[in-house]
């Protein structure tokens, strides 16, 4: 089964379960984080991993435990690339010799893997217009992931590990479902909190994550690793909901360290999966029979695109004295830089005097009083906010 259809499997109505048995690119027994680089989580991006570790523990004075997190966040996104993808990032990486690639060579990793979930959200909405078309979907499916096409994907400032099993809330239990978060409305809220996760919501690698209004995120693109493997099994990800959906993410066999980003649908308003604690955004399903742990980076989100509210102001024409019995066009006044005339607007309060506009620079007045009266032509400017 080819990288990219595991990948779908995680969000399209056409999911399955994947097969027991997918071999691990990095096999690996971790058992606690400050083991996992002893235990032999390797890969073959490890020397440009190593570069850009050195590089920010000088840069960003980060503590051993943050460093080791973040290898190991690294570690995971690479291996959850493409065959391809890898290849591809590994050559673009072949030769660092200075601190400016080393940089770029992190960038590089981040787009990598933003870039494979955008691809998978085009390929779900292309499936989904198909099936309108045939008239197999009446308006929308059932499918873990919306495949609306007025999605617009929101990328972290870096991978954000809101859950880490390991860390404090514990093992999944073997066919056991558990609910996590993955975005916050409160800008101060600690990953570490409940969920064994790591930073605070808002800030550092972290930033982006934080939702407070009514528009939240629909989707999450994070990439997902198991470790501790004891047997065979695989892993479900899904909206959290009574109705645990198809939707296989990562397959194993004993003693895998397995990773996969993938995009989940998230609803936190809900009913809850029976036994997988309080309602949060999405839900995870051990299928296998033995315990797990997992640990869930978060790299983005799919939010529904809204409509830009105009950014308009009036600009007012001088007083222009129109003779009585007349009827005139003025000019009306230009818009500053960066603002487009959207209408002229005449202005009066005299009775008798009446005015109309002709186009988005011209106003038209007729006087029928037996006085010369005063009037303005105003112009409408409007821009889209924004530079």
């Amino acid at each position: 089964m080819k990288r990219r259809t595991r990948k779908l499997l995680a969000i399209s109505a056409l999911a399955v379960l994947l097969p027991f048995g997918v071999a691990s690119v990095g096999a690996a027994t971790v058992t606690t984080p400050e083991a996992a680089s002893a235990a032999g989580l390797t890969t073959s991006f490890d020397r440009v991993v190593d570069l850009i570790m050195q590089q920010r523990v000088a840069v960003e004075r980060l503590s051993a435990a943050d460093a080791r997190i973040a290898r190991e966040q690294m570690q995971l996104q690479f291996l959850s690339l493409s065959k391809a993808e890898q290849q591809k990032l590994l050559d673009a990486t072949r030769s660092l010799d200075s601190g400016e690639s080393v940089i770029a060579a992190r960038k590089a990793l981040h787009n990598a893997v933003s870039s494979e979930a955008r691809q998978v959200m085009a390929e779900i909405q292309a499936a989904d217009r198909a099936k309108l078309a045939s008239g197999q979907m009446q308006g929308g499916s059932a499918k873990l992931g919306p495949g609306s096409p007025d999605l617009v994907f929101v990328a972290t400032v870096g991978p954000c590990r809101v859950f880490d099993s390991r860390n404090g809330p514990g093992q999944l239990a073997g066919f056991g479902a558990r609910q996590v978060y993955g975005y916050s409305d409160n800008p101060f809220y600690l990953w570490s909190f409940d969920q064994g996760g790591t930073g605070q919501a808002g800030s550092g690698n972290c930033t982006g994550t934080v939702y407070p209004g009514v528009v939240v995120p629909v989707s999450v693109v994070a990439t997902v690793a198991v470790v501790n493997t004891l047997t065979t099994g695989s892993m479900r990800a899904w909206n959290g909901g009574t109705n645990l959906t198809v939707g296989g993410i990562l397959g194993w066999n004993a003693g895998n360290v397995l990773s996969n980003t993938t995009v989940i649908p998230m609803d936190r308003f809900i009913a809850a999966y029976p036994g997988s604690g309080g309602k949060r955004d999405f839900g995870v399903f051990n299928n296998s029979p033995t315990p797990i742990d997992f640990i869930v980076d978060v790299v983005g989100y799919f939010i529904m695109n809204e409509a830009t509210a105009l950014d308009c102001t009036a600009v007012t024409g001088v007083n222009t004295p129109v003779n009585p019995g007349t009827s005139v066009l003025i000019n009306a006044p230009a818009c500053a830089a960066g603002y487009t005339a959207i209408v002229a607007q005449p202005g009066t309060n005299v009775f008798g005097v009446y005015t109309g506009t002709l186009s988005e620079s011209l106003c038209r007045i007729n006087n029928t009083t037996g006085a010369v009266v005063n009037v303005q032509c105003q112009t409408m400017c409007c821009r889209v906010p924004g530079r």
